[in-house]
């Protein structure tokens, strides 16, 4: 759920550390120092330079132990140009994952700083706190992927597999002399904390999607008098780190019905919709397994296309295809899907998440009512098992917050609510859940968007973009919209029209 975009990287002077922060991956107890910046530049598509700040924030690993080891968390900050816009509180961008990885490579990427950072630097400055034990914060507490596995093996296999490469990171960063516990969301709530009193300001904006949206819900819990407002998007609540089968289920639907009424496809669905098409090939492949270059779909590979072929209909990009492939496989041609399963089975192992999104997804779990939910949805039928990683895996790491941490909470600070109707990675109902929490909020719903509807409602509505940052500036709700239709998609239409295999 992340920007990997970004921009040229002119000159970068960061100096060493100062003394009692080691680079090293030390964690001795100590005390924790203030926060040192070292000036960065940044070479634009114009060819002038953009003046940023880059420095490790030493933290402590455990707040409520007095003589914790200290780690540390990278901070960018991006300085406003405006004399009024350096008096707003600045706008803290949490990312997505938890697995974000710096803005180091990002910043390499002609134009990812003119379209994602400079638009809220004409509103204040702009701080960007990366996530404890992930990317390029101290320690990057990185695992060694699970052994491969044949490409046919099922989930029992996978099963052990990921809870054997679990014990191995666990055991290895314990070893290491590190307590896993304080790799939680409410210490990187604290770690946001921590970087606004040592940057010196009072109140901060946040800016928050997906699983950073999660981390800004646990600020504005935990600290919720530093939160002038924010904007959080795709969002994923205190119980929401399983996602419900029936309600990614909802989105497909939503995105069938939008394909089966497209003019550009019209004669390419079949009777029945989409839907049942793809029921259908589920239908086929328990009567009999279908195999394509060796790769072999049987019922439970085939609900593992359900979300697309790369089992993520993250942007509207992606979406644009998701007819099509499905359509194809009820044509019995499984040949895209072989070839995108044996891509993902090559690179499989080097892509394991690290100790701390463990700890981070983990510990913020599932309710007992909600996995009593989740282990009866039907829609599993047909989407399969989403959750069955964290399932298979979290039990491992022992660090579930409790159940007074998934309740959730009301809050009176500013908030605008984003959120896409054909999300499948934050579905739209959890949206419709947090609303009534936010007791000073606005909801907008984004018809016909992605897990990325924030961007893309921003690209389509002058009048959101603008709205948007008259409430960044001001607080002021009143021109934001209700709901932002995006324009029709343009589909991918197959090359033949596409007829049932028997």
């Amino acid at each position: 759920m992340l920007w990997l975009g970004i921009l040229w990287l002119a000159l970068i002077y960061i100096l060493p550390l100062h003394a009692g922060v080691a680079l090293g991956g030390s964690h001795a107890p100590g005390t924790v120092d203030s926060l040192q910046l070292f000036p960065l530049r940044i070479k634009l598509k114009g060819g002038e330079l953009a003046e940023a700040e880059r420095g490790m924030m030493p933290v402590p690993m455990k707040r409520s132990e007095p003589q914790s080891a200290i780690i540390e968390v990278e901070v960018y900050r991006f300085r406003t140009t405006g004399h009024i816009e350096a008096r707003r509180p600045p706008i803290f961008i949490l990312h997505g994952g938890p697995s974000f990885q710096g803005l180091e490579r990002p910043l390499k990427r002609p134009g990812y700083y003119e379209k994602h950072i400079q638009p809220y630097t004409d509103i204040a400055d702009v701080v960007v706190v990366s996530q404890r034990g992930i990317g390029s914060s101290n320690p990057n507490t990185k695992c060694r992927g699970p052994e491969t596995l044949p490409i046919n093996a099922g989930y029992p296999a996978k099963v052990q597999a990921v809870r054997e490469a679990s014990k191995r990171c666990k055991a290895h960063w314990e070893g290491e002399g590190y307590d896993l516990s304080g790799f939680t969301v409410i210490e990187a709530a604290g770690d946001v904390n921590d970087v606004r009193k040592a940057l010196g300001y009072d109140r901060i904006m946040m800016v928050g999607h997906s699983f950073g949206s999660h981390w800004g819900m646990a600020v504005l819990r935990y600290h919720p008098a530093i939160v002038a407002r924010a904007v959080l998007a795709g969002l994923e609540g205190p119980d929401h780190t399983y996602d419900m089968p029936s309600e990614v289920f909802n989105a497909l639907k939503r995105m069938a019905a939008a394909a089966e009424t497209a003019s550009d496809l019209n004669g390419y669905i079949p009777a029945g919709g989409l839907i049942q098409a793809f029921e259908t090939v589920i239908g086929r492949a328990e009567k009999a397994p279908v195999v394509a270059d060796g790769v072999r779909f049987d019922a439970a590979a085939v609900r593992d296309l359900a979300l697309g072929y790369t089992r993520r209909v993250y942007s509207r990009q992606d979406v644009s295809t998701w007819p099509t492939d499905i359509l194809a496989l009820y044509a019995g041609d499984f040949s895209k899907a072989a070839r995108i399963r044996q891509h993902r089975h090559r690179r499989r192992s080097s892509h394991f998440p690290t100790a701390s999104f463990f700890m981070l997804d983990c510990g913020s779990g599932i309710s007992a009512s909600r996995q009593a939910q989740l282990r009866s949805d039907p829609a599993v039928a047909v989407v399969g098992p989403i959750g069955w990683f964290y399932q298979a895996t979290c039990p491992i790491w022992g660090s579930d917050l409790g159940e007074a941490f998934r309740q959730n909470f009301e809050t009176i600070v500013p908030t605008v609510l984003v959120h896409g109707t054909w999300d499948v990675s934050t579905p739209y109902e959890n949206v419709l859940e947090l609303a009534p929490f936010f007791t000073n909020a606005k909801l907008i719903t984004v018809h016909g968007g992605s897990h990325d509807a924030y961007r893309e409602a921003l690209e389509a509505s002058d009048g959101f973009r603008q709205a948007l940052t008259a409430f960044l500036k001001t607080g002021s709700m009143s021109d934001l919209p209700d709901e932002i239709r995006l324009p029709p998609i343009e589909w991918v239409i197959p090359k033949d029209k596409p007829q049932a295999t028997p």
